[in-house]
């Protein structure tokens, strides 16, 4: 499997499926497999069962994306058929994971709650669920990198994937989610690598528009009393706003911490703010984005 989905690699499955009169398909690793895996059984009678080795979270979710890599776009779309029919989470399968991998799948989950958090026309039900998912994350992730066989941390980072991933797929993206599939459809940089370079910047952009929403997740990321094994890079002194808990996360991680240290070229810029301020998730934001912005945002975290 490819990072994003390649749409060859999905019409190959299918076709393979086709010939042997497939039935049930078993998605076994990350985001790209269950990408693939969801492909596969796109408006067919298929069954999906589904096997997370990362914590990307597409397990839970309706949500389906494939990558045209001619054109270096990547298309994304909801679809009710690709929801796995069963999802089995074993952390023991989770224990090899590398710290990059650890740390860059486990930003996509903490993307997918704080986004959940301020989607447009939330059910009251996501938020509360959403922000356990940040609590178990914040609290877990540090252990895992620092100690990637602890089994008890990986329960934990898995469990906070699944809420997660069941948040979002119960809300609807916005303007980080949009830009990372933009940018990773044109650039080919992994969808957890963007995740963490990004997240503080969109947060920043969007936090006067959603301040309690904000506090509620700087509350989320605060340790709690009874979880002192699993201390957060986030925690210290000093007041700090949910961007800042975030940077300061990212900034503990083993992962890129801008663009450029990504890959990403400086004269890209300019084409990627224009795509995706046509892009309908970078849209449903909470507060209004415009190409300026879009471009801004990208020269900060460049």
């Amino acid at each position: 499997m490819q990072p994003h989905v390649p749409r060859e690699t999905v019409d190959a499955a299918r076709t393979l499926a086709a010939h042997k009169k497939i039935d049930v398909v078993v998605a076994l690793g990350g985001g790209s497999a269950m990408g693939v895996g969801k492909g596969v059984v796109s408006g067919e009678t298929r069954s999906l069962i589904a096997i997370p080795t990362t914590y990307a979270g597409s397990e839970m979710t309706p949500v389906f994306g494939s990558t045209d890599r001619a054109k270096g776009q990547k298309s994304v779309r909801r679809d009710p058929t690709v929801l796995p029919k069963v999802v089995i989470y074993d952390p023991e399968a989770t224990l090899e994971l590398s710290p990059e991998l650890t740390a860059s799948t486990a930003m996509n989950a903490l993307a997918h709650c704080v986004e959940a958090c301020y989607a447009h026309e939330i059910n009251p039900l996501v938020p509360p669920v959403a922000l356990e998912g940040i609590r178990r994350i914040v609290r877990s992730l540090p252990l895992c990198i620092t100690n990637g066989r602890h089994l008890d941390a990986r329960e934990d980072l898995l469990t906070g994937a699944y809420l997660a991933g069941f948040s979002i797929g119960n809300a609807t993206m916005a303007l980080h989610h949009g830009i990372c599939h933009v940018l990773g459809g044109r650039t080919g940089v992994a969808h957890g690598v963007l995740n963490a370079i990004m997240l503080p910047h969109v947060m920043q952009f969007n936090a006067d528009a959603v301040p309690d929403v904000m506090t509620a997740i700087s509350d989320a990321m605060t340790p709690h009393p009874a979880t002192p094994t699993m201390p957060s890079p986030a925690s210290g002194g000093g007041q700090r706003s949910a961007p800042d808990e975030v940077a300061a996360l990212v900034a503990s991680l083993p992962v890129p911490q801008r663009l450029r240290e990504a890959g990403v070229p400086e004269a890209v810029l300019d084409s990627i703010a224009a795509e995706a301020a046509r892009n309908a998730t970078v849209q449903n934001n909470p507060k209004p984005v415009a190409e300026a912005n879009l471009r801004e945002l990208l020269v900060k975290a460049w």
